[in-house]
Order: C-alpha cells, then structure tokens, then sequence
C-alpha cells in the first residue's frame, strides 16, 4: 500500500479529500497532511511517503518550491501538482521538476483515484527500471558485475595511494560515475543480517542510492554497507547525508533489523579525504555500539551529547519553560505562569490548583531527566507543602530543588543541540509561523541533521513534539481560562481555529469544547 502526504491551505480541501476520498480502497494511505509546504517539509522527512500531492499556491512555502526541495532531497518521492490555477507557465515548471500530474480543482474521487494510481504504476515501473538498470551498469562495467563496487569499495580501506585513488575515479568516470563534488561524507550501514537477507539489504540500499541521480553510492562491507554521499557544500552534503540515512532505515529489507545502526561521518571538502570520513564514521559505530547499541542515526556532531528523552506526549508546558532555564529566571517564569492562568479564570483556585499540580509533575520530571530518583530528591514534605499552599511560595521551593539537581547534572540550558532546542521552542511555540529550519538555525544544525537527531532525543518527530506542546498548552488554558476556542488557537500557534480543533481531537480524542466539559465536570 503506497503512502500519501497531502498538503493544501483550504482547510475544507483537505478535509474534503482525507474524508470522502476512499484511500485503503483504492491501495493507498493517508499518512499526514499540511496546510503549508514548509510546514508539509519537515512531516514529509519523518513520514517518508511515496507519493506528495500537494496545492501550488500557499503561503510561506508553496507547491513548486516545495516540489523543489524534495527532489533535491527526497528524489524517489513521486510528485501530484493539485492546483486551481491552469496557467502553462506552472505546468511548465512542474514538469521540470518531475511532477507526475497535474490536476485541476475542483476534482472528483474517480480523477483522483485514477491519477494516484497512474503515478503508483509509474513509481513501481521506476523502481523495477532502476533494479534493472543498476544490474545493467554492473554488468556493462568489463563483464564483471563487481568491479564497480569493488573499486568504490578500495575508497574504504584504511590506507590510500593518491595515484591509485586518482586512478580510481578515472575509471569510475569511464563507467558513467562522476565522483566529482564540492564535498563528502561517509555514512557507515551496519545490520546484523546473515546471506540472503543481507544481500537482499545491500541491494535495496543500492537501488535507493541509484534513485538519488548520482549523489549517493553504496558498496558492501562485512557488517553491512558503505554508502558515500556527494554535496555541492557542507550543508547540502549533511542534508543529503540525513535524507539518505532516514529513508535507509524505512526500508523494508532493514525494518526488521533490531540493531542497525547509520553513522554519519564528518563531511570533508577534498576527495582524498574520504576515507578521514570513512574513519570517523566507524568511530561513532565503534562508540555507539559500546553503549549498547540499538536503531539508530547518528553522526559525529552528537556523539558525545547527552540524551534526554520525553516519556509521553502529555507535555507540560510550565516543565517546559523550565526544563533548561537557569534558577535565576524561575521567578519570573512563575508569575507569568501565574498571571496567565489567573487571565479570566472562574475563580483564583482554581488556578492556583493547576499551578501546585503542574509543578509537581514538572519537578518530579526535571529530576527524573537528571538521573536522580524523584522521591529521594522531592521529599514528601516538599511535595505535600506546594500541594496545599496558598500561594506559589511553596511552588517555588519544590521547583528550586528540582532545578538545583538538574544543574549538578550537568543537564541545564545550553548542554545539547537538542536541550536548547526546546527551551526555544518552549518560549516560541506560539508562533504561528515556527517552523523547524528557525529551530536548526538556532542550534546551527542543517534541516535533515537536526530533525533525525532531535527525534531520536526526545523519541518524538519535531513536528509530534510541536503539537504535543500546543496541544498542551491548550489544554491547560482551556481547563483554566474562560477563554474560547479561536483565542486559545492563536494563542498556542494555530491561526485557523478549524485546523486546531482538528489537530486537538486528533490528539486527545475530544474536541475542545468536550475537553473543557469533562475536565470543569471533574473539578
């Protein structure tokens, strides 16, 4: 069954298609949707798709653009163009950029059943003809059908020649294979798998790097695969590098594989420093399967960052704010935690009670993060005292010791990539235009980078840790707050209050509306 990504800004045509259309019927799965493609971009690199059927125009990022940097990066992605528009010039560009239809609204389920199908046909035709035709090219290479692996293979031995290596890429030249790049990285493959099930591996990784036009090459090795990644620059090499490892672990001959483990080696600008890649990248296998091992991604960068993983998607926005702020700012966090629950509130307790609660929980958490056992750093008396305390006082203690332990761990605000990434998006979850290139900008990661490590961190994709902290937020301002639903909206990041109130049913199960009732009922 083929998965598909839709993204539209009309609200009403996402619905319209994700609730009429019959998608298993048909052979297909819906398996995420996006009103904007910069918001669709991020979603599609966790989702891993096969075909994106996405509007043109829309704001912030829109349909070409979109369909631009997927196949810069995600090539094997079959494109859908859904538009209202019948302009040339967009059919024109859409066909440049590969897009397999090109479909005008309004359209009715049989047109698009019809061309999801045609495109399904073709992308499993492509992908028969590149099976067929990296055979071809191995066996067109002097009658061998090894030598080409065999000579990308003499890159990763732990000695070079610079004439051989020279040589090397004269004859890979010779057989269509231009090795030529502005930079380089090496991504170790390791899988624990035995005869026909790793051969079955190595050549699905092949016929992936054979989808990617020539920017990535693979060749066995004893415990898995060598896959060399070409870049025009460091960052276009990392993103390429990341985009590869993501959709290499989606693969079915590997799903199955509890131990497989991609390391991504240092990107290196000169040919004949490939194999300072290669090296680095076994290091960080090396390392990684020292602590256990286990499916994993991970690169030079973050070898040695500490991990902090999130246990449920409840997130609580006040341990957020907190999680890695410094001790100092504790105060000021609390009164403007305190004044926004106290904001048209149906009375002071009831404000202050969520407040007792959600330290508690953001204290025990915070500790947790940090290694300590939570009922041997919170005492009970603590915990009992900023439970039935009038004031925040008491609140203040509790959260205090939490932190305090946290900063003898050594896990406070600035120790990972990752841990600044939330406490950022702690303070700016309620941009309605936040997106995850903001967040790698600012911990100075590429977008594929950071959103494969943020992931395997926190257990959660950036867009699933986004929403549960909206969501979230949501829930406590709508528990607490008289406000209504489209001021609660924007206030947590959404500025369509339908698409809220989708996104919160899908996440809790209830609309907005049915949440307050339950939880005002409880109380």
């Amino acid at each position: 069954m083929m998965k598909v990504f839709l993204v539209d800004d009309e609200i009403a045509i996402r619905e319209n298609l994700r609730n009429s259309f019959p998608w298993e019927e048909n052979g297909f799965m819906l398996v995420g949707e996006a009103p904007d493609g910069e918001m669709a971009l991020p979603m599609i690199r966790d989702l891993n798709p096969d075909i994106l059927l996405t509007d043109i125009r829309m704001p912030f990022m829109d349909g070409m653009e979109l369909c631009a940097e997927v196949k810069r990066v995600l090539p094997w992605i079959g494109m859908v163009i859904l538009s209202g528009y019948d302009d040339f010039a967009y059919a024109r560009q859409a066909i440049s950029l590969g897009v397999k239809e090109y479909l005008l609204k309004p359209i009715t389920a049989q047109e698009l059943g019809e061309a999801l199908r045609r495109v399904a046909g073709q992308i499993a035709e492509e992908r028969r003809a590149q099976q067929g035709m990296a055979s071809l090219r191995r066996d067109v290479a002097s009658g061998n059908p090894f030598l080409r692996e065999k000579l990308l293979a003499s890159l990763f031995t732990e000695e070079g020649d610079r004439f051989e290596d020279e040589q090397l890429m004269r004859q890979m030249r010779v057989m269509g294979v231009n090795l030529a790049a502005g930079c380089y990285v090496v991504i170790d493959i390791a899988f624990p798998l035995r005869d026909e099930a790793r051969a079955r591996a190595r050549e699905a990784l092949s016929d992936l790097a054979e989808a990617t036009g020539g920017s990535v090459f693979t060749c066995g090795m004893s415990h898995g695969a060598w896959a060399l990644v070409l870049g025009d620059n460091e960052r276009d090499a990392e993103e390429r590098a990341y985009s590869f490892a993501a959709s290499a672990a989606h693969l079915p001959q590997l799903e199955d594989c509890d131990n497989l483990m991609l390391s991504i080696g240092e990107t290196v600008t000169d040919y004949f420093d490939i194999r300072r890649s290669m090296q680095s990248a076994r290091h960080v296998r090396h390392a990684v399967q020292g602590q256990g091992g286990g499916r994993r991604i991970i690169g030079v960068s973050e070898l040695n960052d500490r991990t902090t993983r999130i246990n449920s998607l409840e997130l609580s926005p006040l341990y957020e704010r907190l999680q890695y702020a410094p001790e100092e700012e504790l105060d000021g966090i609390l009164s403007e935690y305190a004044d926004l629950l106290g904001s048209g509130v149906e009375g002071r307790e009831l404000a202050l009670g969520y407040l007792r609660i959600a330290a508690v929980i953001a204290a025990r958490q915070i500790v947790s993060d940090a290694g300590a056992d939570p009922q041997k750093v919170l005492n009970e008396a603590l915990i009992a005292e900023a439970l039935r305390s009038d004031g925040i006082e008491a609140v203040r203690a509790l959260l205090a010791e939490a932190m305090t332990c946290r900063d003898r761990s050594g896990r406070g605000l600035g120790q990972t990539p990752v841990g600044r990434a939330r406490s950022f998006l702690s303070k700016r979850y309620a941009d309605p235009n936040l997106m995850l290139q903001d967040v790698a900008g600012e911990v100075g990661m590429s977008q594929s980078h950071f959103s494969t490590v943020f992931s395997q961190e926190t257990g959660l994709t950036f867009t699933q840790y986004l929403t549960a902290l909206r969501i979230g937020k949501a829930k406590e301002l709508l528990s607490a707050t008289a406000m209504r639903s489209s001021e609660i909206a924007f206030a947590v990041g959404y500025n369509d209050a339908h698409y809220f109130s989708y996104m919160f049913k899908k996440q809790t199960g209830m609309t907005p509306s049915e949440y307050r009732r339950e939880n005002r009922e409880k109380r």
